[in-house]
């Protein structure tokens, strides 16, 4: 009986352990792996362009976008660096969005991604600048991320499951029969708050006057005067199927359906007195209307 107990020990040692390890990613590489995407791309990209609009969307750049990358290089120097917090902090307060699956990386790796940001930034080597954001740039917001995991109000999505918004009320024959890869019909993907999962992060009932987020200003300014359309009815436009681009404040067709500009301008002189001159000017009034579905500019 001892002996088998010993055993019982040895084995909990040697196995317990590496199951751990590979529920863990310390590698970048390891973390891409687990929520690879690189399938879907196959029948995506010859079936229609969903897969090549996402890929200049800025969901494909949310590490590596440039003013991502140097807002938080300040952040990590200025605020985590000189404060009690610490670089393995960003995986907490920053990268659950921008990198979902950071989830399943290890403290180390988290530590590492903030150590390669400031690099990404700061390096004087152009190089090895190049070299770091390819790294980073294998993490992003893909089709598992918001197709899987984010895909149920409940957060407990199916392991390895596909949700769509026209999924099969019930899983029987699907596109993804031949691959062994439930499809499963999820309404909450059509839904704001499916985009809310990033696009607030505040506490529930919290006021945009405390925490000011886009998810706050739409219910606020746009659904309590009486708004109806969803995020994606303005940001997945489509003929046949959702636009993967999510056009934002950064598109200019997008920025001119949700703000109507009007300039009256006329020209005029005004005597500058440090000089004793008469000086050519022009006046110009500005008219704004917001017609979006939230308070701009936001993110």
């Amino acid at each position: 009986m001892r002996l088998f107990l010993i055993l019982i020990l040895f084995v909990s040692v040697i196995f317990i352990p590496q199951y751990a390890f590979t529920q863990t990613a310390k590698t970048i590489d390891e973390l891409a792996a687990m929520y690879n995407a690189e399938k879907c791309a196959e029948c995506h990209k010859d079936l229609n362009p969903i897969h090549d609009e996402w890929k200049d969307s800025w969901h494909a750049k949310s590490l590596v976008d440039s003013r991502v990358l140097r807002t938080w290089r300040t952040f990590i120097l200025s605020g985590l660096d000189k404060s009690k917090g610490t670089r393995r902090d960003l995986k907490d307060i920053c990268l659950p969005c921008h990198v979902p699956q950071i989830k399943d990386a290890s403290d180390e790796l988290a530590i590492e991604i903030a150590n390669l940001i400031v690099t990404a930034v700061e390096d004087k080597d152009g190089a090895k600048r190049e070299s770091v954001i390819k790294e980073l740039s294998k993490l992003n917001i893909n089709c598992v991320v918001c197709h899987n995991m984010k895909a149920t109000p409940d957060g407990k999505p199916e392991a390895g499951a596909v949700y769509g918004p026209k999924g099969p009320e019930k899983i029987d024959s699907t596109p993804h029969e031949e691959e062994k890869i439930k499809s499963i019909k999820s309404d909450f993907l059509r839904t704001s708050e499916f985009c809310a999962q990033c696009h607030h992060g505040c506490p529930p009932d919290m006021p945009s006057s405390i925490c000011p987020t886009l998810y706050t200003s739409y219910q606020e300014y746009f659904l309590a005067r009486g708004g109806k359309e969803t995020c994606q009815e303005c940001h997945m436009k489509g003929e046949d199927f959702k636009s993967h681009r999510f056009p934002g404040i950064f598109e200019t067709d997008q920025v001119k359906e949700g703000i109507d500009l009007q300039l009256n301008v006329r020209p005029t002189t005004f005597v500058y007195h440090l000089e004793n001159k008469v000086v050519p000017a022009i006046v110009v009034k500005v008219d704004v209307t917001n017609k979006a579905g939230h308070l701009i500019p936001h993110g």
